[in-house]
């Protein structure tokens, strides 16, 4: 059994920062969307060298959680079926 920092919201976390609410005071209730805050790995100026991170499971196989901000980017589209490519989209 894989567990403990080896999940796919462990990955994301490392890479992209904590996942974060914002609740409101007055109602009690979540505003806004849910946003990737603090401890963030990769950014637009730093771990720009490696292009994705990877996990090797068992049973499942290879999966690659893309960095967004890498230089050089992986085509996805012509790798083997072997391989699970979790994609990230960065908006401001």
């Amino acid at each position: 059994m894989h567990l403990f920092g080896t999940e796919e919201a462990d990955f994301i976390t490392a890479m992209y920062g904590e996942y974060m609410l914002t609740i409101g005071k007055g109602a009690r209730k979540i505003v806004g969307e849910p946003f990737h805050d603090r401890n963030q790995s990769p950014s637009e100026i730093k771990n720009t060298s490696f292009s994705a991170v990877g996990r090797l499971h068992p049973r499942t196989g290879i999966t690659l959680f893309e960095n967004a901000f890498a230089k050089v980017k992986i085509p996805y589209n012509r790798l083997p079926s072997c391989f699970e490519v979790k994609r990230s989209e960065i908006t401001e």
